[in-house]
C-alpha cells in the first residue's frame, strides 16, 4: 500500500508540473453505515473539506482531497428506540478524474481515512444517553471511490459518490468484520485557479 501512496503521489507531483491547479471547497449530506453491524441501516450525517484539482490533460485530473467526515451507522431496535453509532474522521481522497462530455466527469481512487472518534447515542422514553466507543474501532481505514460530478458554471459543481472502505475496522478480531459503507451526494466550489 505504501508504494501505491508513493506512486500516486509521484505521478500527482511530475504532473502538477506543468497543470493548472484549481483550490476549492466542498460539502455535502453522507448516507452512513457500518456493514457487517447487526441490524445496521444508513443513517443522515455530513461532510465538509477542501481539494486542489491538477489538470494532467483537457480530460483528466488528479484531484487530491482532505475532507471532515461524520459517518457510523443507524441500528434498528425492536423496542422502538433509537440507538446509532456517529464517528468522525479524517479522510483524504485521492481521485482520478476523467471528462467523459462537457461539465461530466467520473472519478475514480483510492482513500485514507483515520478516526478521530466515535460514539454510541441512545435514546428511549425520550431519555437520551451518549458512550464514548473509541477504542471499539481501529483509527486506520483503506478504501475505494467511485463517483461523478457535473460542473454547473466554472466554478460550481454537484457531485455523487460511493465509498466502501476495504479495511476492517473492527478492533476484537474476535468480532465479525465491520467495514465503512457510504454514498454522498454534494457541491464543490473553486475558490481560486494556479
Amino acid at each position: 500500500m505504501k508504494k501505491l501512496i508513493l506512486g500516486i503521489a509521484l505521478f500527482g507531483g511530475i504532473s502538477a508540473a506543468n497543470a493548472q491547479i484549481d483550490l476549492g471547497v466542498k460539502g455535502g449530506l453522507n448516507f452512513p453505515t457500518l456493514s457487517g453491524t447487526e441490524s445496521a441501516k444508513f443513517r443522515t450525517d455530513f461532510y465538509v473539506g477542501g481539494f486542489a484539482n491538477y489538470k494532467i490533460t483537457d480530460q483528466i485530473s488528479f484531484q487530491p482531497e482532505l475532507l471532515y467526515s461524520k459517518q457510523g451507522t443507524g441500528i434498528k431496535r425492536h423496542d422502538g428506540g433509537d440507538k446509532k453509532i456517529v464517528t468522525h474522521n479524517i479522510n483524504i481522497p485521492l481521485m482520478g478524474r476523467y471528462e467523459i462530455m462537457e461539465g461530466l466527469n467520473l472519478e475514480f481512487g483510492p482513500q485514507l481515512g483515520f478516526l478521530v472518534s466515535a460514539k454510541e447515542k441512545k435514546e428511549f422514553n425520550n431519555i437520551k444517553s451518549k458512550e464514548p466507543i473509541t477504542d471499539n474501532y481501529k483509527t486506520f481505514d483503506f478504501g475505494l471511490n467511485f463517483g461523478a460530478g457535473y460542473k454547473v458554471t466554472d466554478e460550481l459543481e454537484i457531485n455523487a459518490r460511493f465509498t466502501k472502505g476495504l479495511t476492517d475496522i473492527n478492533h476484537d478480531p474476535a468480532s465479525k468484520s465491520t467495514t465503512n459503507t457510504y454514498f454522498s451526494i454534494g457541491v464543490a466550489y473553486k475558490l481560486m485557479e494556479m
